[in-house]
């Protein structure tokens, strides 16, 4: 005991019980009362620092009824073997409506955790009539848990096979609307595997004729290289995150080369991007006219037809040069890469028009190799050597020396 307290001074100490009680009562008071919101000022304290969402409400997730999602899987195959047992062309209506309950599903069964409610109502008579589990009898928590996961694989590669077996089915017409809802629900059950050959259909599948009166309908074949047969470029970077998601190197390749690699999506671009600054520079020369035709009778101190004149070139040349700059600094850009950058000699309007491409490989090349800046180069194997050789054909160069950290 220190020298300075008494042994009086002790008495003033409130006791151990005392302060239990008392913060007993203190916790019974404010467990019904609502946490305070906290405020979080940056380093100058002016301005309050956002506060991310997930830490402000976590709704629960949707439980997993494994008796329910086999019912609707069930239907949907029903459904399924309706579409394709109807001699008559599916309405993209019907389509639709078909893959949103095909994705409420899929969101149930991406959102499913081995939780104790599942594995005790895993097994269902429907489970059984899926051929959904494979063992009978008591089983450990242990063996229930990685029945129910073999079980949910099961479950989603059904799901993706339905889904699979509607598109190609030939009177079904692949809109831009059935791409987009088809990839997303892939994308959520983590089945990327038919992508390119779903997006090799989008663009060369024949399409059925309405009027046909016959069956089977008569089918068009449609031109590959239009501009309608472009893959959306969210509809892409979708598919792209998804098949690197699965550590499929040749599977995201694949997927690059039927999207942003074909003649479409390149004249798509061109349409979209190029024609309207190429249409105003086109009426440059018809707009410059009229104006130089006005300013003409602003001043005194030459002839009209000559002050007409010298205004006429002069817009021109700034039009011109300022558009001549502007081009070169678009297509010479290069903040945006990271690995991937364009070999030398290519043309600026290749760079220009490949860059979505470049960059999706840039991705890849980021995935697939070392996260850390200073171990980039040292990347061995077949897989990354046959990568890095397949860059080299497409007029890209993966991890240029004079380029790298420290190699200036």
């Amino acid at each position: 005991m220190p020298s300075g307290l008494s042994k009086g001074s002790q008495s003033l100490r409130p006791s151990t019980t005392c302060l239990q009680q008392d913060n007993t009562k203190r916790w019974k008071s404010t467990r019904s009362a609502p946490l305070p919101v906290l405020k979080r000022f940056n380093v100058r304290g002016s301005k309050p620092a956002p506060v991310a969402p997930a830490l402000v409400s976590r709704d629960p997730p949707t439980p997993f009824d494994p008796v329910q999602v086999d019912t609707e899987i069930q239907d949907l195959h029903r459904r399924k073997q309706l579409i394709l047992s109807t001699r008559a062309i599916p309405s993209e209506d019907d389509i639709l409506e078909f893959l949103q309950a095909c994705e409420r599903v899929a969101k149930k069964l991406a959102g499913s955790s081995g939780s104790s409610r599942e594995i005790e109502t895993s097994q269902t008579p429907n489970s059984a009539i899926l051929a959904l589990d494979e063992q009978d009898g008591p089983r450990t928590q242990e063996s229930a848990v990685k029945s129910l996961q073999l079980s949910r694989q099961k479950r989603i590669d059904l799901l993706s096979n339905i889904l699979y077996e509607v598109l190609v089915h030939p009177p079904v017409f692949i809109s831009p609307s059935v791409l987009s809802s088809y990839i997303t629900i892939q994308s959520l059950l983590h089945r990327p595997a038919t992508f390119p050959t779903i997006f090799h259909l989008y663009a060369t599948k024949p399409v059925p004729q309405a009027d046909s009166k016959s069956w089977p309908p008569t089918y068009t074949t449609p031109n590959p290289h239009k501009i309608q047969s472009a893959i959306p470029k969210p509809v892409a970077d979708l598919a792209l995150d998804t098949a690197i998601s699965t550590k499929d190197l040749h599977l995201a390749l694949s997927t690059i080369e039927t999207t942003v690699c074909a003649p479409a999506f390149r004249r798509s671009k061109i349409f979209r991007r190029a024609l309207p600054p190429l249409t105003g520079l086109a009426l440059t020369p018809a707009a410059a006219y009229a104006l130089s035709s006005q300013l003409a009778h602003y001043q005194t101190t030459m002839d009209i037809p000559f002050a007409r004149g010298v205004a006429f070139a002069g817009i021109l040349a700034y039009v011109g040069f300022t558009a001549t700059i502007g081009m070169v600094a678009i297509t010479t850009a290069n903040d945006q890469m990271d690995r991937v950058t364009w070999a030398q000699g290519m043309p600026l309007r290749e760079r220009w028009l490949r860059e979505e491409e470049r960059a999706m490989i840039d991705r890849v090349a980021g995935a697939w190799g070392f996260r850390d800046a200073s171990r980039r180069g040292e990347e061995e194997g077949e897989e990354w050597e046959g990568f890095k050789e397949w860059v080299g054909t497409r007029g890209m160069v993966l991890d240029r020396v004079e380029l790298m950290e420290g190699m200036e």
